[in-house]
């Protein structure tokens, strides 16, 4: 009897033996930047038919037959991410390394101390360190190519020690962009080149670089942020996070107190129709509870020649909610924007509890303690749909230098398109949180 259990148990092992192997991916290159062809080698499985998706966003199949699988990398954030295959055999998945907030053009060779790195075509060295207290020597290299994920992989296989980064783009704030999806915008490309935001505050400091402006305030042509702590330079500072490449035209209608009157406002508007160059967004980071029919004209004619609006949505939190002016006038194309609370723990957003709530509120975005620049180049925390606002005027900023011919509605709607839902009533967020990580 023995026996026989011997014998059944070896029939079973061999017959284990003789089933297929599990199908296996790999990845070449194994990291690469959004918009980049990765070539997706399969064991096991055909890749016919085949589907990927990356960090959950299907990738663009370039071509599939055999073993052999080539897509393009998806606008997803930096970082490992899983890549999911599902072939007929099943699903297969593997890890790419996004290559995110980094600069195409520079790469960080590591390689044994004292040494000088040997540079197919197309790298050229830039500068070497022998770092003796690190144990390795650095090569910075410069980059004329396209495909930053096969330089890398180049560069290792031109000797087993040499080790290759990418040169990482760090920020002492850079969560606030991130939030919106601004830095997956800028590695494709789109980070405001060509577009002008005009905007209306408290004047903005020398420390965010800036076009000629005008003051309302003291008539003349020095718009200073006079407002402690800045009102007007935060908001500048936290649009240039979105567009780094638009041009801050400042228009101080906002005195030392913080008080803006109407008719500022509207010669400001009128000022920026008359002097515009090119694509132009407004940001209008104030308000109050009564409309004023003169500046609704004004933005009226600004929307008629294609001037975008981003209004701050007010800070009356739920204590009655009174609308906000000029954010609650119902003009297509003028965007009305409530401020999110960012928890960094569960990486969540939720209605900020000084966000005005009603019916006008179009689109939502980070708006407490952001990281923002201060008078003289320092950096301080900004709270408050005014600094929400600004974060929207960016973005419609990457809409237009992505698409110049667009009307302002049509970028409403798009910035409404691509939000990111949240489970809150459309009175506290509109359409979502703003979110560049896919478009333009």
């Amino acid at each position: 009897m023995k026996r026989l259990w011997r014998f059944g148990l070896l029939l079973v092992l061999m017959a284990w033996g003789c089933l297929p192997a599990p199908p296996t991916a790999s990845l070449s290159p194994v990291r690469a930047r959004p918009g980049e062809a990765v070539t997706l080698g399969l064991r096991g499985a055909s890749a016919e038919g085949a589907a990927v998706w990356v960090a959950g966003v299907e990738a663009q199949v370039l071509e599939a037959g055999g073993p052999r699988l080539r897509f393009l990398v998806p606008s997803v954030p930096g970082g490992p991410q899983e890549v999911r295959v599902r072939t007929s055999r099943g699903e297969i998945r593997a890890v790419l390394g996004v290559l995110g907030q980094v600069d195409p053009r520079r790469i960080l060779l590591r390689l044994p101390l004292g040494q000088t790195p040997r540079l197919p075509a197309g790298f050229t060295l830039e500068r070497q360190s022998d770092l003796a207290a690190c144990g390795f020597t650095l090569a910075e290299l410069g980059y004329g190519g396209e495909a930053l994920g096969q330089a890398l992989e180049e560069l290792e296989a031109q000797d087993p020690s040499y080790k290759a980064d990418p040169e990482s783009l760090w920020s002492l704030g850079g969560w606030v962009g991130e939030a919106v999806g601004a830095p997956l915008a800028h590695a494709r490309g789109v980070e405001g080149r060509g577009v002008r935001v005009a905007v209306l505050d408290t004047g903005v400091d020398g420390a965010v670089p800036q076009l000629p402006g005008y003051d309302f305030v003291e008539e003349d042509t020095t718009p200073q942020d006079a407002f402690p702590g800045g009102h007007g330079t935060g908001a500048a500072g936290l649009v240039k996070e979105v567009a780094p490449q638009a041009q801050i035209v400042p228009v101080r209608v906002c005195d030392q107190n913080g008080v803006c009157r109407a008719s500022r406002v509207v010669r400001g508007v009128c000022w920026v129709l008359q002097t515009r160059q090119g694509p132009t967004v407004l940001n209008l980071s104030l308000g109050g509870d009564t409309p004023v029919e003169a500046l609704k004209i004004a933005l009226q004619a600004a929307l008629a020649q294609g001037i975008p609006v981003a209004a701050a949505a007010g800070n009356q939190g739920t204590q009655g909610s009174p609308a906000h002016y000029p954010a609650a006038l119902d003009l297509p194309g003028l965007v009305a924007v409530g401020a999110l609370d960012y928890d960094p723990k569960g990486h969540t957003f939720a209605p900020a509890p000084y966000s005005t709530r009603g019916a006008y509120v179009d689109l939502s975005a980070p708006g407490t303690n952001l990281p923002c620049t201060a008078p003289g180049g320092g950096t301080g925390s900004c709270t408050g749909t005014s600094f929400a606002t600004p974060l929207v005027a960016g973005a419609m900023a990457l809409w237009l230098s992505a698409q110049p011919n667009l009307t302002p509605a049509q970028v409403q709607q798009s910035l409404e398109q691509y939000a990111k839902p949240l489970p809150f009533s459309p009175q506290e967020v509109g359409k979502g949180r703003v979110d560049l990580s896919v478009k333009p």
